[in-house]
This record gives structure tokens, sequence and C-alpha cells, in this order.
């Protein structure tokens, strides 16, 4: 969830910018996944260009929406 807060979006290139202390991403999945079921997060792809999995808070979920769509009205 820290890395959630801090972000609103997480996928496995962002650990490359974490400490190395960190769970690895295999082990976050199992954790994302369950936070997933429960409807705390959300699961997907929400920043185009990367690849695998992305999980997002349903806040970040909605900026991300109006970024997208300021762009894409030209602004």
């Amino acid at each position: 969830m820290t890395l959630l807060r801090r972000y609103g979006v997480v996928f496995w290139r962002l650990l490359e910018r974490e400490a190395d202390w960190l769970p690895s991403w295999r082990e976050l999945l199992r954790t994302f996944h369950r936070l997933e079921a429960r409807g705390e997060i959300r699961g997907g792809r929400f920043v185009s260009g990367l690849a695998g999995e992305q999980f997002a808070l349903p806040e970040a979920i909605a900026l991300l929406r109006e970024v997208r769509r300021g762009r894409m009205m030209g602004v």
C-alpha cells in the first residue's frame, strides 16, 4: 500500500527505483491480487508503453482518465 499511496499506479519496472529491501515483484503480485480481489485496488493496463500487470488505487484511475481526456481534447 505504501507504493500505491506514493505513486498511485505500481508496476514491476517501478521497483527498480525503490530500495533493495522491498519484496520481489512476484511476492508483491500475491498481495496485489488479494487487494484486487477485495476490491481495494484495481488491476489492469493503466500506463501505456509498459509491459506486464499494473495495479492502481481507484482515485489514481480517475486522475489518469482526466489526464487522458485532456490530452485527447488537445489541452
